[in-house]
């Protein structure tokens, strides 16, 4: 009788220990889920499209990326709100992504992929640094009889290194902030 409890004792401590280290590896894969309630939200485009944007940016010769910290292809873009309900103060753009080589996003083409390439936003000649992978642009005064703001900024490719010729592409979330 007490070797069944000696071993059932130590079965259960073993498998309650087991059942301890299965929850502690796998405590780092949370996801979290943010966001934000507001009395009146803003519609927002980018370069006049609300449904799944796309700023191209053109062909450049890996000779203008040819060292650390050079830059090409400026492509201006605008994001514009439009119709914020009147109770609002001010509203801002962040934009979110998971892919961030330094301060900018990383080239995650899988088809013949440029080395390294990033790219980079800018709020006027502001560079916008991705910080824990998040960032967002000044705030514009929206609310009261000013309904609408917009927001011009460019995208463009950064060299994180000699660039080599190749396929870029990156992607980021984007939200408006309100006060």
């Amino acid at each position: 009788m007490f070797r069944m409890k000696s071993f059932c004792t130590a079965a259960t401590i073993f498998a309650l220990g087991l059942s301890s280290s299965a929850f502690a590896a796998t405590a780092n894969n949370t996801v979290r889920f943010m966001g934000e309630v507001s009395e009146q939200t803003c519609n927002i485009d980018i370069d006049g499209n609300s449904t799944s944007p796309v700023v191209l940016l053109p062909t450049v010769s890996n000779s203008q990326l040819a060292s650390s910290g050079s830059t090409a292809g400026d492509t201006p873009f605008t994001v514009t709100l439009s119709g914020c309900g009147p109770q609002l103060t001010s509203a801002g753009i962040v934009f979110v992504a998971n892919n961030i080589d330094g301060q900018n996003l990383k080239n995650t083409a899988t088809t013949a992929p440029a080395t390294n390439v990033a790219i980079q936003l800018l709020e006027g000649t502001t560079e916008l640094n991705f910080v824990n992978n998040k960032v967002e642009t000044a705030k514009q005064s929206v609310g009261g009889s000013n309904l609408s703001a917009t927001y011009d900024l460019t995208a463009r490719y950064f060299a994180t290194g000699v660039a080599t010729a190749g396929n870029v592409e990156a992607q980021a979330q984007f939200a408006v902030t309100y006060l």
